[in-house]
Order: structure tokens, then C-alpha cells, then sequence
């Protein structure tokens, strides 16, 4: 049940949200017991964003929440897949990106709170 919300200053075309899409799924499987099947994505590109106190053309922001702690390696993983995928899918530099995980003991699935 994990989420991986992407916000980009970068226009993206829809081959480019497609690829990644693809890519974070393949980064999210990273996690033990993950699985792109189960990820629910969004990506908000194009937006008006500061970085480094100025307006940037290209930075991004990833948000990942996870369901239950995952290891730290795994997360290392993952976290270094995504910034490959924005720099290869989305044109945005590893310098220019943030990665931030949130991990939550519960979550709200098909109805019902699960622990």
C-alpha cells in the first residue's frame, strides 16, 4: 500500500509520466513486501517551484509513504532508483531533487483501517 506522490517544475510530456510511472514502480519493489500492483502514484509537473531561493525550470519533489518500517538498505535502494528514474525519465539533475520517505504503522484500505 505504498504511495509516491512526484512534484516537478518540469513539463513532462505523456511518454514521459509514463516512463515514470514505470520507473517508480520498479523502485518502489525495492521494499521488501512492495509491489508497483499495489502503488497508487500521482505526478504534478509543470509546477511554480523555489529551490535554493530561486525559481527553478527543473527541480523536483518525491514523496514516498510506506505502510510499516522498511529497512534502511531497501529505502537506500529505492531512494537512489527514484533519483536515477527523475534523472533519466523527467530530465531533472540529482542535485536538483528531493527524496522524502514517511513510514505509517496504520493505513486506510478497502474500507477499513488496517494496523
Amino acid at each position: 500500500m505504498p504511495f509516491i506522490g512526484v512534484k516537478t517544475a518540469n513539463k513532462l510530456t505523456p511518454s514521459q509520466k509514463l516512463a515514470v510511472k514505470a520507473g517508480m514502480g520498479q523502485a518502489v519493489e525495492l521494499i521488501p513486501g512492495k509491489t508497483e500492483s499495489k502503488l497508487m502514484m500521482s505526478i504534478e509537473d509543470g509546477l511554480d517551484l523555489f529551490f535554493r531561493g530561486e525559481e527553478k525550470t527543473s527541480c523536483a519533489f518525491v514523496e514516498v509513504r510506506l505502510k510499516d518500517e522498511a529497512a534502511f538498505e531497501a529505502k537506500a535502494a529505492m531512494t537512489a532508483k527514484i533519483f536515477d528514474v527523475l534523472e533519466k525519465e523527467a530530465g531533472v539533475a540529482k542535485d536538483d531533487a528531493y527524496v522524502n520517505i514517511q513510514e505509517y504503522p496504520e493505513w486506510g484500505s478497502r474500507g477499513v483501517l488496517k494496523k
